[in-house]
């Protein structure tokens, strides 16, 4: 059990990483204005922004908390956040590629993972509508930024040195005050999201060791079951994106659609994220954001299944 949940550790711990960096990034160099004036006003480009935004920005689900939450306090919409949370750890160049190869060039399979994993991403940011960045976000701690604070740090009439709008006092002039700013925040960033990370992969390690092998036969049965069941496991395991589709393949004996319904929900939902959701959104978006992806992805999978997949 120590030995994988290590192994989860390491594994998604660079892609935290870098998506703590990417969000620093995004918080210390992309002005607010400069960043939502490249979003639609409408509310349909907003969401199909998000959902497709991982074609250009790839992010692994171990690290796309920290980003969207930098987005988020950046004034993104979460019509357009929350999507790209739920979407871009599928709907990339990289897991398609590899969803590819793990399924010997198999076309539909590709095209069913993104499918399942989009319809829920998009019926969430519909569902937000115009809701303010504010309300999905629980209360921030104090070395995060408020918008409004840092709107009022960086006014061209003051003349003193700024900080970097964060709360964390550290100031932003100098020729490398922007270069410690980004690492501060990088460094903040993970440490507040890998205590949750190692949490959920002692959890997941803990399902690995000691679910039976005969307990997978078991939901073979019924197309519900095998369903439901690989995406039980998806959930328990936490593999990252850009490997769980090697995995799915390996269940030769499950049908096609409890595999890609393996896929679809491991990216959106597992035991490393929630932890992450309940921490960094509130009660309501958390909870919505482990249902309709669940939901969604089952009945999904079961109507595939009878479908003959």
């Amino acid at each position: 059990m120590t030995t994988a949940a290590t192994a989860i550790v390491l594994e998604a711990a660079p892609f935290l990483l870098l998506g703590s960096l990417i969000g620093a990034l995004i918080e210390v160099l992309v002005p607010e204005r400069t960043l939502l004036r490249l979003i639609p006003r409408s509310g349909t480009g907003q969401v199909a922004v998000g959902v497709f935004a991982g074609m250009l920005l790839p992010t692994c689900e171990c690290g796309i908390v920290p980003v969207v939450r930098r987005l988020l306090l950046k004034n993104v919409p979460p019509r357009v956040a929350i999507p790209y949370m739920l979407a871009a750890p599928v709907v990339n160049p990289v897991v398609i590629a590899s969803t590819l190869f793990a399924f010997q060039g198999d076309m539909s399979v590709v095209g069913l993972r993104l499918l399942l994993v989009i319809i829920p991403a998009a019926a969430l940011g519909f569902a937000l509508g115009d809701a303010s960045p504010r309300t999905v976000l629980r209360q921030q701690p104090i070395d995060l930024k408020r918008f409004d604070e840092a709107e009022a740090a960086h006014l061209p009439e003051h003349d003193h040195a700024h900080g970097c709008g964060c709360g964390c006092g550290h100031a932003v002039s100098g020729p490398f005050a922007r270069t410690r700013a980004v690492l501060f925040h990088t460094a903040a960033e993970f440490v507040s999201m890998g205590r949750f990370l190692v949490f959920g992969a002692v959890v997941a390690a803990g399902f690995k060791a000691f679910l039976p092998p005969a307990v997978l036969e078991f939901f073979i049965g019924s197309p519900m079951m095998a369903v439901g069941g690989l995406m039980l496991l998806a959930i328990a395991l936490s593999i990252c994106s850009e490997a769980d589709a090697f995995v799915a393949a390996s269940f030769a004996s499950f049908p096609m659609a409890a595999k890609v319904a393996f896929m679809a929900i491991g990216p959106m939902v597992d035991l490393k994220l929630i932890p992450l959701f309940l921490t960094v959104f509130t009660r309501r978006v958390a909870v919505a954001l482990m249902v309709v992806p669940t939901v969604t992805v089952f009945v999904m999978g079961v109507l595939l299944a009878w479908g003959g997949w």
